[in-house]
């Protein structure tokens, strides 16, 4: 332990040197045991065939893809908290060790095209599912959209839990900087894609109880006419926060089956405790959350 620290300081201090000295690619130098800079070698193979950009920072225990690369173009070594080094000639751009790192810290750029442009493959885990010739929003590292990119080719690798890679087409002078591609626009930021939207039947109004909008329908369109009815019948809003996240929604659905006002529906009534407690505040004592 004590020699792995005194190396990571070593490190550190060869760092801050480097970058005195000539910046981001005189660090990378130093760490790289005095290698050219991979980020540079990268670029100048990339105009030939597509290579493997590993953008990993952190020094802890991972080593997947070391063991993903079946040409050997990434080594990680003995250490198993060491940075991986890269050898782009030596890679074929297959992209295994793009869908097997865990950080998401590795992808793919192709510049062999002519027109300014590059090809940059990134690992996608979304919901959405993309598919070639949409448009995607193309984000940095901090989630930052740089702009719109074509998505050329979509695979999966990665076995049976087979993670998506997503090439993408932008501008060359995006293609260091490209770490993901979104399909849809952020909800807090762009809030006009979800106007006008209504929920499905197969939404849960009760997470607590597990019960679905579509129950509640049915229970109001068989005769259920009040919260306590419908309570008895489904025991919707009798969970952990008794009804405390789903009373809203729940009064509106039964109005709107009902046809009534939401205010002749009352609010129920909750059964104490109103919040979950401790049976040891229950039965008297003297004893305090932070002792749990």
């Amino acid at each position: 332990m004590k020699e792995r620290k005194e190396r990571k300081e070593s490190k550190e201090r060869e760092e801050g040197k480097a970058t005195g000295e000539g910046g981001r690619g005189a660090a990378r130098d130093a760490l790289q045991g005095g290698r050219d800079d991979p980020w540079t070698a990268a670029w100048e193979v990339s105009r030939r065939k597509a290579v493997a950009v590993v953008d990993c920072r952190q020094e802890i225990p991972c080593d997947p893809c070391e063991t993903a690369c079946r040409k050997g173009a990434i080594r990680v070594g003995d250490d198993v908290c060491a940075l991986p080094i890269s050898e782009p000639e030596t890679c074929d751009g297959c992209g295994r060790c793009v869908a097997l790192c865990p950080g998401m810290a590795i992808y793919l750029i192709d510049r062999s095209a002519d027109g300014g442009k590059a090809a940059v493959t990134v690992p996608y885990e979304m919901g959405e599912e993309p598919r070639a010739g949409m448009e995607a929003r193309v984000v940095d590292g901090e989630g930052k959209e740089l702009g719109r990119g074509k998505i050329l080719e979509v695979r999966a690798m990665g076995g049976a839990a087979a993670t998506l890679l997503v090439k993408v087409e932008v501008p060359e002078t995006w293609a260091l900087k490209v770490r993901g591609v979104r399909l849809r626009q952020m909800f807090i930021e762009e809030p006009e894609e979800v106007e006008g939207y209504r929920g499905t039947g197969d939404c849960l109004i009760c997470r607590c109880e597990e019960i679905a909008r579509a129950e509640v329908e049915k229970a109001a369109g068989s005769g259920f006419r009040s919260l306590a009815a419908l309570r008895r019948a489904s025991r919707v809003g009798l969970g952990y926060c008794q009804g405390r996240f789903c009373r809203e929604p729940l009064r509106e659905e039964l109005a709107r089956k009902c046809g009534r006002g939401v205010e002749e529906l009352g609010i129920g009534s909750p059964r104490p405790p109103l919040r979950p407690v401790k049976i040891s505040r229950l039965g008297g004592g003297d004893v305090r959350d932070t002792q749990f």
